[in-house]
């Protein structure tokens, strides 16, 4: 009796703190459009971050040694479509003060999709979170929140 009485109530807690938080979560809702649309491709050993897709290697590496640097503006729902062109990679946001915002993989063939609204002007970095070889502690990627 004790132990299903346990049950139940830390079942209870966990769905009253289920439904207070998820409310709460900083996601935005699937519906809302983006306002930005942000184009990132891995490859060992840099990420490629565009404001226009990136399809092939040439263009990956125009982007990476070529490319201005993305800027978007604060308050803004930025979308992010992380592929990669060789192995998988962890894209990984992180913020002025280097926390951790937010991770998705990017995976050779699939494009995934991070959302995010930036409230702090600065500059932001991508990192690799999924080891990919010698090269992994150098890649990176950045752009600007203003």
């Amino acid at each position: 009796r004790l132990q299903t009485a346990l049950l139940i109530g830390l079942l209870g807690f966990a769905g009253l703190f289920l439904a207070f938080t998820f409310p709460r979560a900083p996601y935005p809702r699937r519906a809302e459009r983006p306002d930005r649309v942000v184009f990132v491709v891995g490859k060992q050993f840099n990420f490629a971050v565009s404001e226009r897709p990136i399809t092939n290697d040439r263009e990956w590496e125009e982007v990476v040694q070529f490319g201005e640097p993305v800027t978007v503006s604060a308050g803004e729902l930025v979308e992010f479509r992380v592929t990669s062109f060789d192995v998988n990679h962890g894209f990984s946001l992180y913020g002025p003060d280097r926390t951790l915002l937010g991770q998705v993989q990017a995976m050779p063939g699939y494009v995934n999709r991070l959302r995010f609204r930036f409230t702090e002007p600065g500059r932001y970095e991508v990192l690799c979170l999924e080891y990919c070889g010698n090269g992994h502690p150098r890649m990176r990627g950045y752009f600007y929140v203003k």
